[in-house]
């Protein structure tokens, strides 16, 4: 079976899903350029082509190409000192998009529905992530300010305290996956 026949029976759900999976990377590379990162023609034809793929294929491994392609182009490509700036939020954000997109994308056959439930649920996760991102970036901004001296044990405490709060977290969200909660 082709792929453009697989498309043509998209459920429109499915069609906005992807349509999600499409154009989330692309506002990710708007959000850096508008940061005064330089774009290679070669990097936004690499987003461009992969996004794409992605859409089409939302199981395959080309998701994980457009989080390495925008992640790691961000990090190396931007202005000194912007690193920090609101555009890195709205780059999570978009990326965040794009992974919940994927996600829900591949769930289950082009054609299917999916369930209120199910889509409720991915809801509250994406939130909870959105929520969770602007909290670190607004910390950072704070602690940019500060001109902390920088401090190993600091950063391990720190690193200790993420990993607490992630088991935390995760216990309680497969408590409620299973019923528990």
């Amino acid at each position: 079976m082709s792929t453009f026949s697989t498309l043509s029976r998209l459920a429109p759900q499915q069609r906005l899903i992807r349509l999600i999976v499409l154009v989330a990377p692309l506002i990710a590379v708007s959000a850096e350029a508008q940061a005064g990162a330089t774009l290679q023609r070669w990097f936004v034809v690499a987003v461009i082509v992969s996004s794409s793929v992605a859409a089409v294929l939302p199981d395959s491994h080309t998701g994980l190409l457009v989080v390495l392609l925008v992640g790691g182009h961000w990090a190396g490509a931007s202005p000194s000192g912007k690193s920090q700036s609101g555009w890195v939020l709205v780059i999570a954000l978009a990326l965040l998009l794009f992974h919940a997109g994927c996600m829900l994308a591949s769930y289950a056959p082009s054609s299917v529905v999916l369930d209120r439930a199910l889509l409720l649920l991915w809801l509250r996760r994406t939130t909870w992530a959105a929520a969770v991102a602007a909290i670190v970036w607004v910390v950072s901004r704070v602690a940019s300010g500060l001109e902390l001296p920088s401090s190993g044990l600091v950063l391990g405490a720190a690193l200790l305290v993420l990993l607490g709060w992630t088991t935390l977290l995760a216990r309680t969200m497969s408590g409620r996956a299973a019923g528990r909660g």
